[in-house]
């Protein structure tokens, strides 16, 4: 099957194959051979299993927009490796549409009638019809863990987009690590599971995860390359001010996870100071 951008799928995916052989693959969700695509809780999961995501530091954040009749906006994220000898920066594309799963059941209960819609939201960005009542999101994220990448990608999920802002952390900026930004995005997430087209669709998602990370994180320096966020047909969208929340919600999970971490450690310490106590009781 050709697409209308000169390359076929199964050469797009050999091509990124075949890039993916000379990179990284030591951070499970970030460096890794191939594509993976997760939910925002299942990456901050694989991510929590070992301690060097902590260790990769954001690099950049890129706010886009789909130019085409969807208008759908999403967030690239672009991670260090945690060696710094190492140039390869890992990208994620992190966007909010809704579940196929619920919109099957909620086209079978009549809330949504739109004939197909089931089908084409399970492979749309797109805003879809009201519905009676809000159904569940889908918040995912890609890792592409080759930068060169990351434009075929684009143009063949999107098709057509243009970036409307970049977040660029220098070194006097506080860098979050990809541990960090997986707590902060699966805040959001849990903060407004439901995916409401007049409060909490894709440009709201796209929009408090911009706003959370540069109240979070200052330092950085933003740069407006186009207009139009939280747009459609040019008309301001309705989104829930939701930022100063979940930066209060991130916080609280945050030194959570921090006093966890803490705690298994003592435990750790104290596990190995017994067993070397053991042996020499027994001397």
């Amino acid at each position: 099957m050709a697409l209308k951008y000169g390359f076929s799928i199964r050469g797009f995916f050999a091509s990124i194959f075949r890039l993916f052989m000379e990179l990284p693959t030591d951070v499970p969700g970030l460096f890794e051979t191939g594509l993976t695509q997760n939910t925002v809780a299942s990456w901050m999961s694989i991510l929590s299993n070992t301690e060097l995501p902590q260790q990769c530091l954001l690099k950049k954040m890129a706010f886009y927009k789909v130019t085409n009749k969807k208008e759908h906006e999403f967030i690239l994220f672009y991670f260090h490796h945690w060696e710094p000898s190492e140039p390869a920066t890992a990208v994620l594309v992190v966007d909010r549409t809704v579940d196929p799963n619920t919109t099957a059941r909620a086209v079978q209960d009549g809330q949504l009638s739109r004939p197909g819609l089931a089908a084409r939201a399970a492979r749309s960005s797109g805003i879809i019809s009201p519905s009676a009542s809000p159904i569940s999101a889908y918040d995912a994220v890609v890792t592409i863990p080759n930068e060169s990448s990351i434009t075929p990608f684009l143009k063949h999920r999107y098709h057509s987009y243009h970036q409307l802002l970049t977040l660029d952390f220098s070194a006097a900026s506080l860098h979050p690590s990809a541990t960090e930004i997986s707590i902060l995005l699966s805040v959001i997430s849990r903060h407004a599971p439901k995916y409401d087209l007049y409060q909490t669709q894709c440009f709201w998602y796209a929009s408090t995860i911009w706003e959370a990370t540069t109240r979070l994180f200052p330092g950085c320096q933003e740069m407006v390359h186009n207009n139009g966020r939280s747009t459609y047909l040019g008309l301001k969208v309705g989104i829930a001010d939701s930022a100063e929340d979940v930066c209060r919600e991130y916080r609280a999970e945050w030194s959570r996870v921090q006093h966890k971490a803490e705690q298994e450690r003592e435990a750790e310490e104290a596990t190995r100071r017994q067993e070397l106590i053991v042996p020499a009781v027994a001397a």
